[in-house]
C-alpha cells in the first residue's frame, strides 16, 4: 500500500483564507462605490434646493465606506456632522429650528435604491467570477 504525504496544508489554507477575507472586503467596497453613484448623481441634478454658486452640487461626494455591527456602507453626499465647505447642505437636508426641512439625499436614496441594489448584486457576482478563475 503506497501513502501520500502532504505537508504545508495548514499554511495553504491559512493563506487561502486571508486572500478570500482581502478579496471580499475589495469586492465589497467596489460594489458599494458603484451602487452609489445614481443616487449621487440624482443628488446632485434635484431641482429641490437652489444653489446659486454651484458650491454645493460640487461639492457632493462618494465618501468612505463605514463598517458599523458587522454591516458596511457608503456616506454619499453630506452627513449631519459634515463640517466641510459644503457644511450648509446639512442645514438644506435635516432643516433647523428656523427652517424647515428640503430633503434631497434622502429621496434620491428611495428613487435609487432598487438600482443600487441591482448594481452592488451584478458587481459582486462579475467580481466573484474573476476571483474563482484567479485561484
Amino acid at each position: 500500500m503506497a501513502g501520500i504525504e502532504v505537508t504545508g496544508m495548514d499554511a495553504l489554507l491559512q493563506k487561502l483564507e486571508s486572500m478570500a477575507t482581502k478579496s471580499s472586503n475589495v469586492i465589497v467596497k467596489n460594489a458599494l462605490i458603484k451602487a452609489a453613484n445614481p443616487i449621487l448623481e440624482e443628488a446632485k441634478t434635484t431641482s429641490s434646493f437652489v444653489d446659486k454658486s454651484g458650491k454645493l452640487r460640487a461639492g457632493l461626494k462618494i465618501g468612505k465606506i463605514i463598517t458599523k455591527n458587522g454591516s458596511k456602507y457608503i456616506e454619499i453626499g453630506i452627513s449631519k456632522g459634515d463640517i466641510s465647505n459644503i457644511f450648509y447642505g446639512k442645514f438644506i437636508e435635516y432643516g433647523t429650528s428656523k427652517k424647515s426641512a428640503t430633503p434631497f439625499l434622502t429621496p434620491a436614496f428611495y428613487n435609487n435604491r432598487k438600482e443600487a441594489y441591482n448594481i452592488m448584486k451584478e458587481s459582486i457576482r462579475k467580481d466573484l467570477e474573476l476571483w474563482i478563475l484567479m485561484l
